[in-house]
Order: C-alpha cells, then structure tokens, then sequence
C-alpha cells in the first residue's frame, strides 16, 4: 500500500473549503482518493507531513496484509508507536498483519501549534469533555485542562454525502460552541469509504479516524482530546481505548484518552451540569435534531437522567409523554460491551435508593440474557450471503417487543 501524490485544492463539494487528497495505491493495482475538507480560514494549519496518512492506511494495511509506503516524512516517535498500535490490535485480532513501514523520518522539530482540541458530536462523551475543560469553568466542575476548539467530522456519524442530515445538526453544534465561547471547526473526509473503516469503525478504526483528522490540523494542535468510550475496570477491544490512543501521539501532537476515569451515568452526571447540554445533547441514531426517546441508546440515557434526578432539565432534547420505568424492563441490552452501561446503573440506582429502576432493569437484564444467544444467531445469519433477509427478519421478530437499537444488515 503506497501514498502515491497529495493535492491541495478548492474543494470542489464543500463551501468555502480547502480540500486534501492523497491518492493510495493499494490491492492488485487499485487506488481510492481519500480526502478531507478544512474550512479555507484554517488551510494554513493543515500538516505536510506523512504522520495523518499514515494513520489513515495503518488499520487498512493491517486487515490486508499489506505494507506501506510513504514520500512524505513521518515523525520519529509516531513510527516507534505504529508497531505498539499493531502490537495491541493483533492481541484483539489475531487476523489482523503487521506492517511495516517505508518512509522517510523525521526528527522532533518543536511543537507547531499550541491550541487543544477535542471533538464534538453533541453526545454524553463530548460534552463530558468540553465540561472539565471550559476556560474559567463558570459551572463548579474542576477543570482537568483546556479546549480552545472543537472538531465535528461530517463523514463518521452521519455520512459524508448526506447533507440533509448533517446541516441541522452542525447547525446546532455550532450555536452550542458558540454559547460556550469555543471555535467550532467542521471537517468532512470520505475515510468512511474505505472497506475496513466501514465494517469495523467501533471494534477497531474509530479512533485511528479520529488522530487522522488531529494530525491533519497537525501545525494548529499540540493536544487533541478523545472521549473515552469505557471505563477502567470495563475495557474492552474498541477502536479507542486508553492503551492505544496515547500511541496515536507524535513528538508534536499529543492524543489524549480522555475520561475513562469516569462511569457512562458518571460521564451524564457532570455533563448535565452544562445548560448547553441540557439544550442540545444529542445521542440519538435517527433522523433528525430531536432524539427520538424510544431507542436503546435514547431510553438508556433517559434512565440515566432519570436516576440522577434531573428531567426536568432535558425537556428540550427527549420526550418525557412516553416514559415510565415499567417500559425499561422492555430493554434488549445487547450480546456484548454495552450491558456495561446498564451494570454500572444498576449500582448507582441502588447507591441513590432508586429501587424502581434497579428492579425494572434487572429484569431487563435477565430477559435480555435470555435472548442474547438467538439474537446473535440472527445477526449472524443476516450477514450471510443466500440467508440475509432470514436473518434480518428473525432478528426483528425476536425484538419486536423491545427497546432495541436500531440495526442494519452487514450485507
């Protein structure tokens, strides 16, 4: 796999932009385009160095087999971190390859940019962030340090060519960073396209993607924070984990895993101290601004609210007309990583005398067991070829009377 030529022009699709294209050579002679729009005021910013591509192509090379090949130089202490990355993924996954790399090295040559970042979807882990990090923290939460800007990618959440979606949502965003006194910066890329990117973006891609678009503003950062997606004592393999993202650091950007310290209600509690939060958060998979309150995602975060007493204070962001605690006995808690969440609610329901909730969810949990084995089956079966649609519509009759997540076929 071979970074073959960059290019910088007008972006030809996103409004006063600066488009980035490095050109990559891969498989059996075939090459994709992978590019990333910066808002034209910041095009100074944007790194010349190897360091962002070869973030980008190190999960991709790895799932194939393939080794890369850079003209561009890349820093000395980010090559040294490559082979850890690599090292940790195939304790994760076997299947994955080492890679070696080709390129020229570059030695530290001082920190280029001095602002700290961190990226913002409008959900509980940003928020969390942003709330220990607010110049003056008008809100009583003790700071951990700063952010000067935030990043929102149009191309991981919501995809890269629907603009229907994403402009009412980085509309919001943007009145939200506006509110708390932060520069708000939108990056669009297509990295998404890339196969591995797409069918393993949680387990394993997500936050390589996320250093990618750091190092890209790599002459304006010299930190970039990452919301953690797990606590300690609950890690798992993911794509961002507090034994890898520091390793996505170079001499000049250091990556943070941010939060892991904390419990998901934990991560809510403090971002509900923040108005802003209270106005727009955003954890919602649907279409649309508002979330849709009757998800997985959406009903657990409601109950979250609700053990922590405060919601009266989302009226703005959930609707409240359909919720009771009887209903969360209804929730399907998945075959894996995300029952964490509910064990960790569980106790503090219990810690707050919350009897109620603990029960209704311990019920959920002892259903949710019950199907998980057939559940996953279905998934299974709906990602093969010849049985898909048997496997999408058991999976759908097994969860019918379920709050569940929304889910789409592999196939």
């Amino acid at each position: 796999m071979r970074l073959i030529d960059t290019a910088t022009q007008a972006s030809p699709e996103t409004l006063n932009s600066t488009r980035l294209t490095g050109r990559i050579y891969w498989g059996a002679g075939e090459v994709f385009d992978l590019w990333v729009d910066v808002p034209e005021a910041y095009s100074a910013n944007v790194s010349s160095s190897g360091n962002p591509w070869l973030l980008a192509m190190l999960p991709w090379a790895a799932s194939l087999g393939e080794d890369i090949e850079l003209s561009l130089p890349v820093d000395a202490l980010l090559l040294e971190n490559v082979q850890g990355i690599l090292a940790q993924w195939r304790v994760w996954y076997p299947a994955l390859q080492g890679v070696q790399v080709t390129c020229p090295v570059q030695g530290y040559q001082g920190v280029a940019g001095t602002r700290t970042a961190a990226f913002f979807s409008g959900g509980v882990d940003s928020y969390f962030t942003i709330a220990r990090r607010l110049p003056g923290n008008p809100y009583g939460i003790a700071a951990v340090g700063r952010v000067d800007d935030l990043l929102t990618v149009w191309g991981f959440d919501v995809g890269v060519y629907d603009e229907q979606e994403f402009s009412p949502l980085a509309d919001m965003l943007q009145k939200s960073a506006q509110a708390l006194g932060l520069n708000h910066l939108i990056i669009r890329t297509n990295l998404r396209q890339i196969s591995v990117y797409k069918s393993n973006w949680g387990p394993l891609t997500f936050g390589c993607g996320l250093a990618f678009i750091g190092h890209i503003l790599g002459k304006r950062f010299s930190e970039v924070a990452l919301g953690s997606s797990y606590p300690y004592g609950s890690l798992t393999a993911w794509g961002s984990h507090p034994l890898v993202d520091p390793l996505f650091s170079s001499s000049v950007l250091r990556v943070v895993h941010d939060g892991a310290a904390y419990t998901r209600i934990g991560k809510t509690a403090v971002a509900a101290q923040l108005p802003m939060a209270r106005a727009s958060l955003h954890v919602c998979q649907a279409e649309g601004l508002r979330n849709c309150s009757h998800c997985e995602k959406c009903y657990r975060t409601m109950v979250a609210i609700d053990i922590l007493g405060c919601k009266d204070g989302f009226d703005a962001v959930f609707d409240w007309s359909g919720y009771t605690i009887k209903k969360a006995q209804k929730i399907y808690m998945g075959e894996g990583i995300e029952q964490i969440f509910y064990h960790e609610m569980i106790e503090e329901a219990q810690r707050c005398q919350r009897v109620d909730v603990a029960q209704a969810l311990g019920t959920a949990a002892k259903r949710s067991s019950r199907l998980a084995r057939w559940v996953s089956f279905a998934t299974w079966m709906s990602r093969q070829p010849g049985i898909w649609r048997l496997g999408v519509a058991a999976r759908q009759w097994l969860l019918k009377s379920s709050i569940s997540a929304q889910y789409i076929s592999g196939i």
